[in-house]
């Protein structure tokens, strides 16, 4: 397992917009649905089921 980095805002959305990057909203679905995330997120109940399908060289930003 690779460490654990902070990245800058810039290099997430670089990420997220190059499709190499996931970001991920730590909070349940219930505050996630009320607004309280960024464009592209998505909550860490999706995350949980998408994981198993996610490349090694995907990047995981959590939030």
């Amino acid at each position: 397992m690779a460490g654990l980095k902070r990245i800058s805002a810039a290099d997430a959305k670089a990420l997220v917009d190059s499709d190499m990057g996931l970001l991920v909203c730590i909070y349940d679905d219930m505050k996630f649905n009320s607004g309280a995330h960024l464009e592209g997120a998505v909550p860490m109940s999706a995350f949980e089921k998408l994981k198993p399908d996610l490349g090694k060289e995907t990047s995981i930003i959590f939030y």
